[in-house]
């Protein structure tokens, strides 16, 4: 049994994203997908122009088709099956706690809880808004982007302070939305 080398029969090998790289062709910069990197992402809200930063998690970017099925009579062997609901996730966006950020959370939070009131009382109902989340490449340059309708901030968590402790402050925030489809 011999080992040869791939690359040496000059045929095209595929690499990690499945696309066939041929060896005898040199590689351009240009030539390769531009790939999201998953640590670089920013928030920003549409009502009062607000820019909340960078994050360092965001969990729930999240859609589920869910259907019925409908048992019809006599028929045991096929089922049909009817759209229902579309269901989005809550939104979670979590980070260190920094001077310049931090505060931007808790000022938007302030102005939201001035107007936190339903349709029973007079006056303008909170409506939501959209939370734009930006994903960026390696080089810094937009990849992708989601919008969350209709988003209402869910909760805020704030960091457990300990003083026997040496771990970074960090916070937390979750958003419930009407989805980010367009």
């Amino acid at each position: 049994m011999s080992l040869t080398n791939p690359m040496s029969s000059g045929s095209a090998v595929p690499n990690m994203l499945g696309m066939a790289l041929d060896p005898r062709q040199r590689s351009k910069p240009g030539a390769y997908p531009q790939v999201g990197m998953a640590m670089r992402f920013h928030v920003a809200l549409e009502e009062w122009e607000t820019d909340l930063g960078l994050w360092s998690t965001c969990r729930g970017l999240q859609v589920q088709f869910t259907s019925k099925e409908i048992a019809e009579g006599g028929q045991y062997l096929d089922r049909e099956l009817l759209p229902d609901r579309i269901k989005f996730s809550v939104v979670t966006l979590e980070r260190v706690m920094t001077k310049d950020d931090s505060p931007k959370v808790q000022r938007w939070l302030s102005q939201v809880s001035e107007q936190w009131t339903g349709y029973e009382y007079e006056g303008q109902e909170y409506q939501g808004q959209k939370v734009t989340i930006t994903l960026f490449d390696h080089q810094g340059r937009p990849m992708s982007q989601w919008v969350l309708k209709d988003a209402f901030p869910k909760e805020w968590t704030g960091p457990d302070l300990n003083a026997q402790s040496n771990t970074v402050a960090t916070e937390k925030i979750s958003f419930e939305h009407s989805g980010f489809l367009a």
